[in-house]
């Protein structure tokens, strides 16, 4: 199957062009296509199909629209987690990153032949658009590419006729015109380049307000000369003749890819001293991408480009002094050794006199520091420096910076067939994505990885694979060559307070985590771990994935882990520290939750972001109380596999009132989640230990309530009149204990005495200010009112009220399902339905039964005769 985004959405098959199914599925896939193979988030896809703008039922129709495409596009979609990822088996904008990476005139023509109009061009979201844009950023700098290798070549008229219609399409694109204006040039038709400008001119100014920039008037002014020269000196557009260049770069990287809109920040340069420092992680392609733009770059400096290694990160090195470099780089523009002078001061002088009117590209590769860059920095107009270092170096005056991130997962594949053969990828794409993403799509890694299955031809794709899935730093390290070894260099130039809070952060369990709970592992304060670990985000051992949060590149995890591998002892005691703050800090915040004047949001909020960590030290901690805390958390929000991931590991570290404790919350979770007999299990468990009359009672009221659920009510009266002849003093238990004899009252056929129940315990719960059991009642007064006739509607529209208050999924859509009910309202039951399937809950089949055959009853309250059709 074939999928095309280069022009309108298309997926073909053999069989033909297959439909899509309208709107929302077409910004649906295009959303996975535009990040195909990696997973793309619900959220994200609702993003992309409402633009903002999402109705309350938009993960629902979500879930749908990928429903119906899974029909229509068989085996292309995947479910993984949180969202969805596409594998095109075919797709044309893969085929276009790999013909415009190959480069040549030919490929090039051939990928731009791939386009059939602005990508994703019927596809009407703004959020599509903008993923779209780049695609058409990536195919106007193939236009470019080409027509520069046309030019050369001499063709003019082939260059002429490919940018003419790409300027139709992007007037505003500077570059694209000053080419057109060379071609045409070139083909003798001066006037047509004149008036090209002329109108290019008019349109940015009308359109944005602006004269032309620094290389289209400089175009403008070339012709100009050439236009007014005499008939027998006229050429054309030329570059002025200049002295002998020197030229110390390095060899480009052949098989260079992707960075397409890096190179275009790094070319389009305005007209005095341009610095442009390049930043990012060890192994990221800094070098690379400097050089390689050099390289592209040396014909606007004609009288030298140069490089000069400082030397930050070299094994067994240490960076260069200043002055030593500008030794090093007047050397290198001709000033004999006996005439370089001494001192910075003096040097620095010197330097800026000999690029005085050149026009020099000066290459600063593995800078330590903006300390150390600001003396090899040319002084005046016409020449350029491009600075890389592992630091951000924002604070030298005046630069550009240019943070680098790892490869788009296209590009990371396209480097990847680049070096191992594009026969080896496609004869197995989908472990070809493996490899990447488990290089984390991180150049080096890439280029570590392809190295190793070039040398090893026996291996498939899928044997290298599966080789990083076990064990990834050793296969990425070859020798001193490799990722380990990179990281070893950013970690030696720690020190040591920075070094030890990097290496116990490898072993943080969270995704992310916050200056608090870093704090915490570190056993430091807040305010001295806040500084380190900024300083950690500068040096880019650290990401930064929003305000006041940190992450970690997978890679650089995994190597700060090494890095404690042999202090066993330290490691443990920081787990220790860290599961002290957050059992403590989550005891506050799911405390907020029941509590009448809590900051609920805050608490969930904190809660959201840390489950993750909370969730796997709860998991694998030798210690029950934390898993305790969180079921709180876990019951409120709807999340029953962490739930019961948790508590079943905590049972086995529980002491006796531990695992009374522990049982109740796994018996409320299987009530939840429908299972009767399993929950009915835990609950006599908890009879059969329990000393507590509060966990007795507890038990008793749970098996009552079960047994109601399970239509077996004069049991579950039994279990209920038994818990009320215990003494204890948790009135919420009690009031829940009347609720739920009066449910059972109601089907019994009780009336006043079920409403009687139902008066007490909601009195209780509210004099108890216990919000929570009051939410439940109300649901309860709404169930026996549909069974014995009385109105019905308003308990469970105080109740759904409460409980969106209290941002209790389950018990909305439990009030939601009883509204539908009692008014007939299907939208109601359609909320219900959203809400269930989102939790998982099996609530959801008879929900989408009430839905999909309305006319017939699927329930006992449907029964009763006060549900609507």
């Amino acid at each position: 199957m074939e999928f095309r985004v280069l022009g309108p959405l298309e997926v073909w098959s053999s069989d033909g062009r297959v439909a899509i199914g309208g709107r929302q599925p077409a910004k649906v896939l295009a959303a996975l296509l535009l990040d195909a193979g990696r997973l793309v988030t619900v959220d994200s896809l609702i993003g992309a199909a409402w633009d903002g703008a999402a109705p309350a039922t938009a993960k629902h129709q979500v879930h749908k629209v990928v429903a119906d495409l899974r029909r229509r596009l068989p085996g292309a979609i995947e479910t993984d987690g949180a969202g969805y990822r596409v594998h095109p088996a075919e797709f044309d904008a893969d085929r276009f990153a790999a013909l415009a990476a190959a480069g040549t005139t030919d490929d090039l023509a051939a990928a731009l032949a791939l386009w059939r109009g602005p990508a994703l061009a019927d596809v009407d979201s703004r959020v599509v658009r903008a993923g779209a844009a780049v695609l058409d950023e990536h195919r106007f700098t193939a236009v470019e590419r080409l027509a520069d290798l046309r030019l050369a070549a001499g063709d003019a008229g082939a260059a002429v006729a490919g940018l003419t219609a790409a300027v139709r399409e992007n007037p505003l694109r500077e570059t694209l015109s000053v080419r057109l204006m060379i071609a045409l040039d070139r083909s003798g038709r001066r006037a047509d380049a004149l008036t090209l400008f002329a109108r290019a001119r008019t349109l940015l100014a009308d359109e944005l307000g602006v004269d032309p920039g620094p290389e289209l008037a400089e175009a403008h002014r070339r012709l100009l000369l050439a236009e007014n020269r005499p008939p027998a000196a006229r050429h054309q557009i030329s570059t002025p003749q200049r002295r002998a260049a020197a030229t110390t770069l390095p060899h480009d990287v052949p098989d260079f890819r992707g960075r397409a809109a890096d190179l275009d920040r790094l070319r389009a340069a305005p007209g005095a001293v341009v610095i442009t420092a390049i930043d990012g992680m060890a192994g990221v392609g800094k070098t690379a991408l400097a050089v390689h733009a050099a390289h592209r770059l040396a014909g606007d400096y004609p009288d030298g480009q140069l490089f000069c290694d400082l030397h930050a990160h070299t094994p067994g090195g240490r960076p260069l002094e200043p002055e030593t470099a500008l030794e090093l780089l007047l050397r290198m523009v001709g000033v004999r050794p006996d005439d370089i002078p001494d001192g910075l001061a003096a040097r620095t002088a010197r330097w800026r006199a000999e690029l005085a009117g050149r026009r020099v590209l000066v290459v600063l590769d593995n800078a330590a520091s903006a300390r150390q860059v600001r003396p090899l920095l040319p002084g005046t107009p016409g020449c350029r420096a491009i600075v890389t270092s592992r630091r951000r170096l924002g604070v030298v005056d005046g630069a550009t910076v240019l943070s680098l991130d790892v490869l788009p997962p296209t590009d990371a594949l396209t480097l990847f067939a680049t070096i191992v053969g594009r026969d080896r990828v496609h004869a197995d794409p989908l472990a070809a994505r493996r490899v990447v993403d488990r290089c984390g799509y991180l150049p080096l890694a890439i280029r570590v990885a392809g190295a190793r299955l070039v040398h090893r031809p026996m291996w498939t794709v899928a044997d290298l694979s599966r080789r990083l899935e076990r064990e990834r730093l050793g296969e990425l390290s070859v020798d001193d060559r490799g990722v380990g070894p990179a990281f070893a260099l950013s970690a030696a130039c720690l020190d040591a307070p920075r070094h030890r809070l990097f290496r116990l952060l490898g072993h943080h369990p969270g995704a992310d985590f916050d200056v608090a709970s870093a704090a915490a592992l570190a056993g430091l304060p807040p305010s001295r771990a806040e500084p380190l670990l900024e300083s950690l985000v500068d040096l880019h051992m650290l990401t930064q994935p929003a305000a006041g949060r940190y992450s970690f590149h997978d890679l650089l995890r995994e190597y700060a882990r090494t890095l404690a591998s042999g202090a066993s002892g330290e490691v443990a005691r920081a787990r220790d520290r860290l599961h002290d703050y957050y059992l403590a800090a989550a005891t506050a915040a799911t405390a907020s939750i029941a509590a009448v004047d809590g900051d609920l949001d805050a608490a969930l909020g904190w809660l959201d972001a840390e489950r993750p960590a909370l969730v796997a030290l709860a998991g694998t901690v030798p210690d029950w109380r934390l898993a305790q805390v969180l079921r709180v958390y876990f019951e409120h929000r709807g999340h029953f596999a962490d739930w019961l991931r948790t508590h079943e590991h905590a049972l086995r570290y529980a002491d006796p009132a531990g695992a009374v404790l522990l049982r109740l919350g796994l018996g409320t979770r299987d009530m939840w989640m429908g299972r009767f007999t399993e929950g009915m299990d835990q609950f006599r468990t908890v009879l059969a230990t329990a000393s507590d009359p509060g966990a007795r009672a507890a038990a008793l009221t749970s098996l009552g309530m079960l047994a109601h659920l399970a239509h077996r009510d004069a049991e579950a009266a039994g279990y209920l009149r038994r818990a009320l002849t215990i003494d204890h003093d948790l009135s919420r238990v009690t009031a829940l204990c009347l609720n739920n004899l009066g449910l059972t009252e109601g089907r019994l056929g009780r009336s006043s005495s079920a409403l009687e129940y139902h008066e007490r315990a909601l009195a209780m719960a509210r004099g108890a200010g216990s919000t929570a059991a009051e939410r439940g009642i109300l649901l309860g007064i709404g169930e026996t009112s549909l069974r014995i006739g009385a109105p019905a509607e308003a308990p469970f529209r105080l109740a759904r009220d409460l409980a969106r208050a209290g941002r209790f999924r389950m018990q909305e859509a439990l009030a939601l399902d009883g509204i539908a009910h009692a008014t007939g309202d299907r939208s109601a039951w359609r909320a219900a339905l959203t809400i269930f399937a989102e939790l998982g809950a099996p609530q959801a089949a008879l929900v989408r039964s009430h839905l999909d055959d309305p006319g017939t009853p699927h329930c006992d309250l449907c029964r009763s005769g006060r549900a609507g059709a």
